[in-house]
């Protein structure tokens, strides 16, 4: 429950803010973040001229380290004072040690902290504080703490305690709120809770249950809570460190026996790292983000002998372990301690397996540079004689030199990248020299240049009067699949889209995928599916697929478009997703059909379908899916004080008079026993970017609206006959 859309503060002072309701704000958590990231780089800029762009962006990155790694109990209240700052310093150094593992730790911890220190500078200076810049933000786990506890005692309703939540915190949604009550009944009652808030919020709640209650129930929030560590390791491999550490002083201060130590995770096997192998599309190139040695030390001498290689001496030949559980009994037997060594095994574990002749390597140092790029050339081989680094592969290093890139890298030794692929071709254009694409990656993501679009540009181009806008909003958000249904030419295509941008308050096609659906349209294509290639099959990854594994790196919104949605054999599209895309069921994963891969659509996805109600040629909608969506009519829009406007500013009196026959038409079609609204004739046939003239009009009645009467009333040719005269003779 960290980071919001505009604050208070900010919102009142932005010139032509988005029109949204409270319980819209929700759609992107991390504005305030993003806005506050924007305006410190402004401020670097202004007092440090002399600073290069790259020096900029690495201070402002390293100021929100705290943010990035979600290692604080609350981000916004480190920037408090002298004490949070001390807290925050050793946050950070806890994390580096603890979870990171770095014998760097006191010296990193230096660094972040220094750009910490110089960010409360700013805020301070700037706004006199940081609380006065996040406004409601900043308390926010004090005011649904005190909501959810008069629901819970009876004293209101559920829904009225979210209903004020949605008023008194607006930056989050009312699905988030209504978790919120629920999390508070689970504590209270010391049952495991399968969703949760941000670590703040758990603290905060576990310690005033105790406060409020008695030792008793702050005993449950700790079982509670532990129970839903373990549950989220068991899902994603998470320790939830910040909230274990939360949680494990509470009991210490407090002399309760619950442990969050790592050997609660002990007999519990994540499903990511299950024995089986990933075998997806096993001919096609994959890539990998590989470090030399520590810092890339080995870099050199591994281009000289044409070699990458990777160290773990004492386990011996890789190839000898059956699973990634023998590789991880053999660590933990050889290197003791309480890691799962989760990344350690994975990464051995591909470098023996996965690896194969062809692959793309790109070499790394650091979180942000480039050192080399080659093509894998040669098996897996064990070479004692070589010491430490004693697992090699062959590589034809085809590139050599130094690529700094905007965003930073994993810090693992081997990382599959595969399926980031704008990640890739950002890496391939730097070092192929592409300098366009340079200049693009020499900007920072937050500072991307995307044209803004508020709720206000939305009901200037979508005709739609601002209740209903703000009724289809809110439903998006609440359910998260919506389908637009209509008659042709209602701009159900045109609004869709819009409504992405005004939610996500910029023009940013990167985060909004358009597709269409039709009869042969299949899971292979949507999902993956095994495809010819000129050796036999492989396994391709479909659009949807990669949609989702591109969302869940980011926590801003995604919008996934489906056009003609009707049309597709949707049963068989969405294969075993069919539970998935409910909004409750975000997050939840499930085995693939082609793969041995758990699969799950993120909560930041968004589904928008949109369905030609005057398409008699297509069966029914499956109940199962229909269920799942929210169906949003969109009627034409003649009446609307959009088109009204436009109509003014055509001012020609032969396309009024159009309009108008077009209106009794309509009601025509309406009241048609055969036919019905669904087939009314739509506002998008009349509205362009082109001079609106007298030919322009015979060609809309003559190849678009007669066309399309001759297929309603195909049966009923006196109909057509009349009703083609009348419209020939209006714009005659």
């Amino acid at each position: 429950m960290r980071g919001s859309r505009q604050s208070l503060h900010s919102r009142n002072n932005v010139k032509g803010v988005s029109r949204l309701s409270t319980r819209q704000k929700d759609m992107d958590l991390s504005t305030t973040i993003s806005e506050v990231r924007n305006e410190y780089r402004g401020y670097l800029r202004k007092h440090h001229p002399d600073w290069a762009e790259s020096t900029v962006r690495t201070h402002v990155s390293d100021a929100f380290y705290l943010y990035q790694n979600t290692i604080a109990l609350s981000f916004w209240k480190c920037l408090k004072d002298d004490n949070s700052m001390a807290a925050a310093r050793e946050d950070i150094f806890t994390y580096l040690k603890e979870d990171v593992m770095s014998d760097r730790a006191e010296e990193r911890t230096k660094g972040y902290f220094a750009d910490l220190r110089m960010l409360k500078e700013f805020l301070d200076a700037e706004y006199g504080g940081v609380e006065k810049r996040v406004g409601y933000e900043y308390n926010c786990e004090i005011t649904v703490y005190k909501y959810a506890k008069l629901a819970y005692d009876g004293k209101i309703t559920p829904e009225e305690a979210v209903e004020t939540m949605l008023k008194e915190v607006p930056c989050f949604s009312e699905t988030s709120h209504k978790l919120t009550v629920m999390l508070f009944a689970s504590m209270m009652e010391g049952t495991k809770y399968t969703r949760r808030a941000n670590t703040e919020t758990t603290v905060y709640f576990i310690v005033h249950m105790g406060k409020d209650y008695g030792l008793d129930r702050m005993v449950n929030a700790l079982k509670a809570t532990q129970e839903n560590v373990k549950y989220y390791y068991e899902q994603t491999g998470n320790k939830s460190n910040s909230i274990r550490r939360g949680c494990r002083k509470i009991a210490v201060e407090n002399n309760i026996d619950i442990s969050f130590e790592e050997e609660i995770f002990d007999g519990i096997i994540p499903k990511e790292s299950s024995d089986a192998v990933l075998t997806v599309d096993a001919t096609a190139v994959r890539y990998w983000l590989y470090a030399a040695g520590d810092s890339s030390a080995n870099w050199e001498s591994d281009y000289k002998d044409g070699i990458m290689a990777i160290g773990w001496e004492n386990l011996g030949n890789l190839m000898a372990y059956s699973s990634k559980e023998d590789m991880r009994s053999k660590m933990k037997e050889l290197y003791g301690g309480n890691s799962s060594f989760k990344n350690q095994v994975l990464a051995t574990w591909q470098f023996a397996n996965e690896l194969k002749p062809g692959d793309i390597v790109f070499v790394k140092k650091g979180r942000k540079l480039i050192l080399g790029r080659g093509v894998v050339e040669g098996e897996y081989v064990y070479d004692q004689s070589r010491g430490q680094y004693c697992n090699i592969r062959k590589v034809r290093w085809t590139d050599k030199g130094e690529w700094e890139l905007a965003d930073q890298t994993v810090m693992k030794t081997l990382t599959d990248i595969t399926p980031y692929t704008d990640y890739v071709k950002k890496i391939q254009s730097i070092i192929d020299g592409d300098k366009r694409t340079e200049e693009m990656l020499d900007v920072d993501l937050d500072e991307a240049s995307f044209a803004p679009y508020t709720a206000d540009d939305f009901l200037s181009e979508v005709y739609m009067d601002e209740e209903r806008y703000h009724s289809l909003v809110s439903l998006l958000l609440t359910k998260k699949n919506v389908i637009l249904q209509g008659a042709p030419g209602v701009g159900k295509t045109f609004a869709a889209k819009r409504l992405a941008y005004s939610i996500m308050g910029e023009k940013d096609n990167h985060r909004v995928k358009m597709i269409q659906f039709h009869q042969s349209y299949s899971y292979e294509d949507f999902i993956m599916g095994f495809r010819p290639t000129e050796s036999g099959f492989s396994l391709k990854k479909g659009v949807f697929y990669e949609f989702c594994r591109k969302a869940a790196e980011d926590d801003r919104p995604y919008f996934f478009i489906i056009d003609e949605i009707n049309r597709g054999n949707l049963s068989k599209i969405f294969g075993e997703l069919f539970m998935l895309i409910e909004s409750d069921k975000r997050g939840v994963e499930l085995q693939l059909l082609y793969a041995d891969e758990q699969f799950s659509i993120p909560s930041n996805v968004y589904i928008i379908g949109m369905m030609n109600t005057a398409d008699r040629s297509l069966a029914m909608l499956d109940y199962a899916l229909r269920r799942r969506f929210a169906f949003f009519e969109m009627p034409p829009a003649f009446a609307s004080a959009g088109f009204r406007a436009y109509r003014t500013k055509v001012n020609h009196p032969k396309f009024d008079r159009l309009i108008a026959a077009v209106e009794q038409l309509n009601e025509v079609i309406a009241n048609d026993d055969s036919l019905g609204e669904g087939f009314c004739i739509g506002h998008s046939y009349f509205c362009t970017k082109t001079a609106i003239n007298d030919e322009w009009m015979k060609s809309v009645v003559e190849y678009e609206l007669i066309p399309l009467l001759k297929e309603y009333w195909f049966d009923e040719p006196t109909k057509i006959r009349d009703w083609s005269r009348t419209l020939r003779e209006v714009v005659k």
